[in-house]
C-alpha cells in the first residue's frame, strides 16, 4: 500500500502516465506526444478541452533516465481560437528552461516558442521533443495489465482512496514494469507513477505535487503529495 502526504516541492516525480483503459499504456505528461503518420507534429494525449485558463500542474521527475530530479510545471496560458496555449517549466540544478506550445482543437501541437527571460523566440518540433524527453519517458510497447492495489492517498485535509493499476511494458528489449496511481476524487490527474525493472530499479519514477488554478486565491484547488512509500 502506497500512502501520500501533504508536503513542499520536494522529491518524487511527474506522472506521466496515461492509460485510457487496462489493455492500453502510454507514458508522457498531460503533454504526451502520439505519433501520427500524417501530422508532423505531436499530438497531446490529454484532452486539451478539459483545461481552464490558469490551471497549472506541478510534478517533479527522477529515475536512472534523467542525471538529477527535476520539477516540471505546466501551465494553461491562454485560448487560441479552438485551442489553448500552454507553458512547460523545468527546473533543476543546472537552472530552468521553459517554452510554449500552441494546442489545436485536436490536441495537435502547431507552434513552438522558446522563452528566454520571459522573451519569446521562435521554436521547432525538435526543440518541444527535446524539452519533453528530458520531463518524461515512454515505454516503446504495453505488453498489458497485470495487477492492481488500493491504497491512500492524503490531498490537502482529505484522506482519498486511491488505485494503483500495473503494467507490464518494454524499453527497448528490456521488460519493466510500470505503476500508475490515480483517484476518482482527482479525475483526470495522475497521482503517482514510475517504471521499475526486474532488480528493482526505479528508470522513471514521478508523483503530482502541486495542482490548482492561478485565479483561485483561496487555495482550495491547490495541493501537494509527499511520496513516503520508499
Amino acid at each position: 500500500m502506497r500512502t501520500f502526504s501533504v508536503g513542499a516541492l520536494v522529491f518524487t516525480a511527474f506522472c506521466a502516465a496515461a492509460c485510457s483503459a487496462e489493455q492500453s499504456a502510454a507514458v508522457a505528461p498531460a503533454t504526451a506526444t502520439a505519433a501520427r503518420a500524417e501530422a508532423p507534429l505531436p499530438v497531446l494525449a490529454a484532452n486539451p478541452f478539459t483545461h481552464k485558463v490558469g490551471d497549472f500542474t506541478v510534478h517533479v521527475v527522477s529515475g536512472t533516465f534523467r542525471k538529477e530530479a527535476a520539477v516540471f510545471t505546466e501551465r494553461v496560458v491562454a485560448r487560441a481560437g479552438d485551442g489553448w496555449v500552454m507553458e512547460y517549466k523545468l527546473e533543476d540544478n543546472s537552472g530552468a528552461r521553459s517554452l510554449r506550445a500552441t494546442v489545436d482543437g485536436n490536441g495537435e501541437v502547431t507552434q513552438v516558442a522558446l522563452l528566454d527571460d520571459g522573451e519569446e523566440k521562435p521554436g521547432t518540433l525538435g526543440d518541444y521533443e527535446t524539452f519533453m524527453a528530458s520531463a518524461s519517458l515512454a515505454p516503446d510497447e504495453n505488453i498489458g495489465f497485470t495487477a492492481s492495489s488500493k491504497g491512500t492517498c492524503m490531498v490537502g485535509p482529505s484522506e482519498l482512496d486511491c488505485e494503483t493499476k500495473n503494467y507490464r511494458v518494454m524499453l527497448g528489449d528490456q521488460v519493466a514494469s510500470l505503476g500508475i496511481t490515480g483517484s476518482h476524487a482527482v479525475p483526470g490527474v495522475d497521482l503517482a507513477g514510475e517504471i521499475t525493472t526486474a532488480d528493482g530499479t526505479v528508470i522513471y519514477r514521478s508523483v503530482l505535487i502541486e495542482r490548482g488554478n492561478e485565479a483561485n486565491q483561496s487555495g482550495d484547488d491547490s495541493f501537494a503529495l509527499v511520496d513516503h512509500a520508499k
